[in-house]
């Protein structure tokens, strides 16, 4: 039989509607018999793979055996998921009948006969300008992530020595360093997630954990959540001035002190987190409101779109936040250029 004419055998019943509309696809497109062997392919498949001749290097072969190695078990499992009469789809490598690199991403679809697989069609569409694409925004992302972290610690250093050098007060200088090494410790947190989001937990155990005297002082309790970028530092510098606050004149400046730090969600969208401080020095409201002060009763609601409520209580501080899950999750518009 003519090559022709073995695909029209393939193809036979499918009408040709059907293989006018495989032949001006842009992608390419396979069919597999039930044993998972090539027996078409359209002629811009032929021509993305740089197939020069099918018969001898493509049909009747295994399909699978096509692919390199790293690409073949996701090219049987997709196989073998097909054969079962369900869809699947998978991303792989697969370079050229000429060696030149490609990446696609296939859909592979069961053919079906009275409830039968009788073939299994592939669709396969060339990828590799997109990932390329990925792979570059990533090395950069790299690159920013690392230059952001040196920076940081040169601005720490910097400030450290000017500080020292023009004889700031001991309290002053710990208190910037401290601010300083919360939003690196944040930095961190959003470099390991590829600055799509950090951990609840993460972010304020970073931000109290070095504050604590023993283990005991401090509990975390809540089930975690993911945030995105910009409340997540807001939130660590936030947390940095309770502890820094409970260090100075609350719990953690006593080892007996403790500080209990949970969050829940109610009504589906709201996120209600407390810092609850007892075993202190009996406390009593501040005189004047600082830079700690400012940023957790004003810079923190407004970041938030919430509400924070401190109550200087003489058996120890308490600190609600209220605020929305969507606030937390929003997506900024540096994230959605990046």
């Amino acid at each position: 039989m003519s090559d022709e004419g073995s695909d029209k055998a393939v193809l036979e019943g499918a009408g040709a509607y059907f293989l006018s509309i495989v032949e001006a696809s842009r992608d390419c497109i396979r069919v597999i018999s039930p044993e998972g062997f090539v027996e078409y392919m359209n002629a811009r498949g032929q021509a993305l793979f740089e197939i020069e001749d099918f018969d001898s290097r493509n049909r009747s072969r295994y399909w699978p055996d096509l692919w390199p190695p790293e690409s073949r078990t996701s090219v049987e499992l997709a196989l073998r998921t097909a054969m079962a009469g369900e869809a699947a789809a998978f991303r792989a490598p697969c370079p050229t009948a000429k060696g030149d690199p490609r990446w696609w991403d296939t859909t592979v679809s069961p053919i079906l006969d009275e409830g039968r697989v009788i073939r299994v069609l592939a669709t396969s569409r060339d990828v590799t300008g997109e990932v390329r694409a990925e792979a570059h925004r990533q090395l950069l992302v790299n690159e920013l992530n690392h230059r952001v972290k040196n920076t940081l610690a040169t601005i720490q250093s910097i400030a450290s020595q000017s500080l020292r050098n023009a004889g700031v007060d001991v309290a002053v200088r710990g208190a910037l360093e401290g601010r300083l090494m919360a939003i690196a410790a944040t930095h961190n947190v959003l470099t390991d997630e590829n600055w799509s989001a950090a951990s609840l937990r993460q972010i304020i155990d970073g931000s109290v954990t070095p504050y604590r005297n023993n283990p005991g002082q401090l509990t975390i309790t809540g089930d975690d959540l993911m945030i995105s970028p910009k409340p997540a530092v807001v939130l660590a510098l936030a947390f940095h001035e309770l502890a820094i606050n409970a260090l100075k004149y609350g719990a953690l400046s006593v080892a007996s002190g403790q500080v209990d730090i949970g969050w829940s969600v109610s009504g589906g969208d709201q996120l209600n987190i407390s810092w609850t401080e007892q075993g202190g020095p009996p406390v009593r409201p501040p005189e004047r409101r600082g830079f700690g002060s400012r940023i957790v009763e004003l810079a923190l609601p407004n970041e938030l779109g919430g509400e924070v409520d401190l109550d200087y209580r003489p058996e120890g501080l308490r600190c609600r936040i209220h605020a929305s899950l969507a606030a937390l999750n929003r997506v900024d518009a540096f994230m959605q250029l990046a």
